[in-house]
């Protein structure tokens, strides 16, 4: 059921990302909810859920998007993979933790953006990548982290979340 979920979950919102959030764009800048999404699950399950919320997600969006098949996945599940580690060895709160991670998460997907982009001889100075796409997107996903991480939180007191999977009855 917990697979179910979180599949249901990821599926829910890169749609409202690609088909929402292009209305609600601030001088050309949307949140990153599949960030937001990873880091939530990194914090809230840990390192096998944050590997593969990551990885998944990232599929998907490469899937959707277009571009290199991979690309996001692999940087998606390097965030994923990283901040699971930090799972039950800070206390996570519900709004200062969550939204330092998803401002460094964004920070670090945007930095090896530039590095791809460089050795690929794009034509992106890194200027105009860093300072206006890169830390207004941020920025406006750590004004909205809270939100989502309260949300997230919530469901993980749910009983199907917290079940282990078993084969007996």
């Amino acid at each position: 059921m917990k697979a179910w979920v979180i599949a249901g979950i990821l599926l829910a919102s890169l749609t409202v990302q690609s088909t929402i959030f292009p209305f609600l764009e601030i001088a050309g800048v949307k949140p990153d909810t599949l960030m937001m999404l990873v880091v939530s699950f990194a914090l809230l399950a840990g390192n096998p859920t944050g590997l593969a919320v990551g990885f998944f997600g990232g599929l998907i969006q490469d899937i959707l998007y277009g571009g290199a098949l991979g690309y996001n996945a692999i940087m998606y599940m390097l965030v994923g993979y990283l901040l699971g580690f930090v799972y039950e060895r800070l206390y996570i709160g519900k709004v200062i933790l969550p939204v330092f991670f998803v401002f460094c998460s964004i920070i670090f997907r945007g930095l090896l953006m530039m590095v791809y982009h460089f050795f690929m001889r794009s034509d992106i100075r890194f200027y105009q990548g860093f300072a206006v796409v890169i830390i207004p997107e941020a920025i406006y996903s750590a004004i909205l982290m809270p939100l989502l991480h309260f949300f997230m939180a919530g469901l993980y007191q749910r009983p199907f979340m917290s079940k282990k999977w078993s084969l007996k009855r």
